[in-house]
């Protein structure tokens, strides 16, 4: 049996948070529709959009389902037949379930885990941005330039193709010049399109350098990693032997202090002795001591004593 946290579908935060942010514009897409008073053209652009981001969801589940470990796991405990759902046009609200699973995420590793890992790996990042702005630019881009020139006479932006071409030919910078904005809020959205559009492809341009001219660099951190780690292993290890080599000449200090001490007050009891009398040293008085000729008489102790307290009686 497949343990239970080698189950989980979780593809890396770049791409989870990739796929709940689609998921977030999916939903709000399907209130944009419901707006009333919208120009029609718009609301056209907006399903346009949704066709795109209903192929990203068919190609998600099938990723998901065939590199999942268990797929019944998946289907049925990891709300796989919600993805599968909410791929079809008219389950759209299912996707709401994509945006619960990127805030379980969130809750279960925490926002510090997943802005390290998203700084990390910054040309994965920047690569699931640079789509996700493209889809934002493509459809507010289109949405708001049709608002604008729609109503103009002479408007030659008219239709959610027009609007969509345009906007992905001036995201690129490129600019045919076969459709553009006559009124004054359809060029600002004309602006605002063009200066983003220069960043994002400044970063795509960027993300192809990164993957094409640095892969030995890449592979040598790879290799370095561990040592980093190690080095710093290391560093834990000499600060700790540092804390025990400063905790043992303390008490090697306290040590000698004690000794020292010791020292002088058996000094100071060598010079406080009292001198013993002269004749302390002499030998004492020949004879034997008291019971002794009991003892070599072959008596006993007791014999000695009771003689001792017969002689004091008759005296």
């Amino acid at each position: 049996m497949v343990p239970e946290d080698e189950l989980s579908n979780e593809k890396g935060f770049g791409y989870e948070i990739f796929i709940a942010l689609v998921s977030i514009l999916s939903v709000v897409n399907l209130a944009l529709v419901y707006i009333p008073g919208v120009n029609p053209e718009a609301v056209n652009v907006v399903e346009i959009i949704n066709v795109f981001l209903t192929v990203i969801f068919v190609l998600d589940f099938v990723y998901r389902f065939t590199t999942t470990k268990s797929k019944s796991h998946y289907f049925f405990r990891d709300y796989g037949w919600a993805d599968l759902l909410a791929c079809a046009p008219q389950l759209r609200f299912l996707r709401i379930f994509r945006i619960f699973k990127a805030y379980r995420l969130v809750k279960e590793h925490g926002v510090k885990e997943i802005t390290h890992y998203l700084s990390y790996n910054r040309a994965e990042a920047a690569l699931y941005i640079l789509v996700f702005s493209v889809i934002i630019i493509l459809e507010v881009g289109s949405f708001l330039v049709l608002r604008a020139e729609y109503s103009a006479p002479n408007a030659n932006i008219t239709t959610a193709g027009d609007a969509l071409w345009w906007a992905y030919v001036t995201i690129t910078t490129v600019g045919y010049g076969d459709q553009f904005p006559v009124t004054g809020a359809g060029r600002l959205v004309g602006v605002l399109v063009m200066t983003t559009g220069v960043g994002i492809f400044a970063t795509f341009a960027g993300f192809i350098s990164n993957k094409l001219l640095t892969p030995p660099e890449k592979k040598d951190e790879e290799v370095e990693k561990p040592k980093e780690e190690m080095s710093e292993f290391e560093k834990q290890v000499l600060a700790r032997i540092a804390e025990l080599k400063n905790s043992l000449s303390q008490q090697e200090r306290k040590n000698n202090e004690i000794t020292a001490k010791l020292e002088k007050l058996e000094r100071a009891l060598a010079d406080t002795k009292p001198s013993l009398p002269a004749d302390a040293g002499e030998k004492p008085l020949e004879g034997p001591e008291p019971g002794e000729k009991y003892f070599k008489e072959g008596k006993s102790k007791t014999d000695y004593k009771s003689s001792f307290w017969k002689n004091i009686s008759d005296k």
